[in-house]
Parts: structure tokens; sequence; C-alpha cells
């Protein structure tokens, strides 16, 4: 009997990596152009409206968000139904799930606080303070101003490289040895 969690996974990741990668390359580009490159407001802007779904129409944006951050938030919790299995991992696997488990809880955080930050804004009128509180935790600001940069960088690259290892497994899937 095939698992159905690992059959949704395997299914499901190739379609939203694409629109998770363009999350964590524009998540990266917009923090690491701020911090250590000096981006100026518009082309600032110009990242986070493609960041957040806005370049399609502002409109449409919440409900972008709510797909690939609801879309990543259905990717764990199915990687987390998987890690629990006891299976041989080597090569690609391996390395997905290693950064599967060490990623698991700072995605899911950042999920949750982005699609709770974007509906709270656009959809719940949530306070300042509450967005603010949203933002502290999606982009690691409690981590201070100096680490809060490679917070983003990490969990962007983290993103392209439990990516790629997964794609390569959809695509050079394990064979079982024939007798």
């Amino acid at each position: 009997m095939r698992n159905p969690s690992r059959l949704f996974h395997r299914w499901f990741a190739p379609w939203l990596f694409l629109l998770l990668a363009v999350s964590a390359i524009t998540g990266v580009a917009y923090r690491a152009g701020k911090t250590w490159f000096g981006l100026n407001g518009g082309t600032g802007q110009s990242i986070m409206e493609i960041h957040t779904g806005e370049w399609i129409h502002p409109a449409f944006s919440p409900f972008y968000v709510l797909i690939v951050g609801g879309g990543l938030l259905l990717l764990l919790s199915s990687g987390a139904v998987l890690l629990r299995q006891q299976t041989r991992a080597q090569g690609a696997r391996l390395w997905h799930r290693i950064f599967g488990l060490i990623l698991i809880l700072p995605l899911t955080a950042t999920a949750v606080t982005g699609i709770l930050y974007k509906l709270g804004q656009e959809w719940f009128d949530f306070s300042e303070d509450t967005s603010r509180l949203l933002m502290v935790i999606h982009e690691g600001r409690w981590l201070g101003p100096t680490l809060r940069p490679f917070y983003v960088t990490l969990l962007g690259l983290g993103v392209l490289a439990l990516g790629s290892f997964g794609l390569r497994l959809v695509r050079f899937p394990r064979r079982k040895p024939t007798v």
C-alpha cells in the first residue's frame, strides 16, 4: 500500500516549488537589498509586490499569499508525517530530510505569520501592534538588526535547497532492487 502522505507530498511539491522559489528569492532580495546594498524604496516596493502577488492584482494578493503560505504549510505537515517514518535515507533524500527537520519550525512560523499579516491587513483590520508583531516574527526581527538578514537569507536558501533536493527525488525516484 502506498503512503498517502508521500503520494501527496510528491505530487504537490513540484507544482508549488516555483511559487515558493519566487517567494524565497524575493524575500531574501528585499531584506538583503535593504540591509546590505541600500535598496531604494521604489525597487523594494517592486520586489515586495512580487513577494506578495500584488503584481497580478492588488485584490488577488491575499489569495496569493494564502495559496503560497498555505501550500507551504501543507508540505511541511505532510513532510513532518514522513519524517516520523523510519526509512533509510541517503543522497538527496538524506539531505532533504535534514533540511526539512531543521527548517520545519522556522518555516512554519514564517508561513503562519506571513499569512496572518496579509489577511489581517486586507480583511481583518488588525491593529498596528498586531501587524508589527507578526512582521517581527515573519522576518526574524526578534534576532536584532545584525542577524535578521542572515536569518532571512538562510531560510530562503533553505527553501531553495529543500525544493532542489525534493525535485531531484521526484525526477530520479529511488528504485527497488530487482531480484
